[in-house]
């Protein structure tokens, strides 16, 4: 089975699939990806895709230090991974992304050797703000409640000390009641 056999059958498989996904070669460049995909980028980004370097137009995070596609390769078939909310810029916007990015060699079988990497990207940015803004509200939750746990614990020592200091005035006056009254 060649890897056009491979991309045929993804072609099938892959027209259900909700999340966009491309296919790398040995060489880095795309031969496949899906309309999620194209859409990501502007129409005048969008048709340069095909053929181009999969980091030219979509800076992953992980590929800072090596490019996902070469590590899945490098390993022979066993290279698939996934990572979780990593930073990702597409060309022509300005602000990072956050992708679960999964990457998986494809091979006519399991002895051959990998030709190409199927690399799948779920946009969890919406998600991630969501989660952050969250965890900050809990953050300055927490903040809160500290402070008037701390109020509280202040008010309450003022109270005790004056519910002292209302005892010794009332002994010192029924002292004085029973010294006047004899």
């Amino acid at each position: 089975m060649s890897v056009q056999r491979v991309l045929s059958m993804l072609e099938r498989v892959g027209q259900v699939f909700v999340d966009p996904w491309l296919v790398v070669d040995k060489n880095g460049q795309i031969i496949e990806m899906n309309r999620h995909y194209h859409a990501l980028f502007p129409r005048s980004v969008a048709r340069k895709l095909r053929g181009s370097a999969c980091c030219q137009h979509l800076k992953l995070g992980t590929c800072e230090t090596e490019c996902l596609a070469r590590r899945c390769l490098r390993d022979h078939g066993h290279g698939a991974v996934r990572y979780d909310e990593i930073p990702a810029v597409l060309e022509g916007e300005t602000d990072a992304r956050r992708f679960i990015v999964s990457a998986v060699p494809l091979a006519d079988s399991d002895e051959a050797e990998p030709e190409a990497v199927l690399i799948l990207l779920r946009d969890v940015s919406d998600q991630a703000d969501v989660q952050r803004k969250y965890q900050d509200v809990q953050t300055s939750e927490a903040r809160e409640k500290e402070k008037l746990r701390a109020e509280l614990l202040r008010k309450t020592k003022e109270l005790m000390d004056a519910n002292q200091a209302l005892n010794r005035l009332q002994q010192e006056l029924m002292s004085f009641k029973k010294g006047l009254l004899g």
